[in-house]
């Protein structure tokens, strides 16, 4: 592949997070309790753009993610991670923020 068909890329490790019911959102943990961090990257296809941790994003499968960390990829390396679907405009609060950077301290 060219240069010029090259794009930035990114990865990003987030938190399943769900409706609360009341406009905001909180983590979602599994059936035992449990939650785990994943990673997507930046694709040629996803909408949207990266404006801070705590910013929420949709993957492909419709997943809703807090981001909790994000560092620049190597483009040749894009295929070890799979891509987001877009980048959504709104935001957790600063707790559920401060609850997802802990759980990101605790098993990185």
């Amino acid at each position: 592949m060219s240069k010029k068909d090259q794009y930035p890329v990114s990865r990003y490790t987030g938190l399943p997070v769900e409706d609360d019911g009341n406009g905001g959102y909180r983590l979602h943990y599994d059936a035992n309790g449990q939650i785990r961090l994943h990673t997507w990257r930046t694709g040629k296809h996803t909408k949207g753009r990266f404006r801070r941790i705590g910013q929420l994003m949709l993957t492909e499968n419709g997943l809703m993610v807090m981001i909790v960390k994000s560092e620049p990829m190597a483009f040749k390396d894009r295929h070890s991670e799979v891509p987001l679907g877009r980048f959504l405009s709104a935001n957790v609060d600063s707790a559920t923020l401060a609850k997802g950077l802990a759980i990101l301290d605790q098993q990185s």
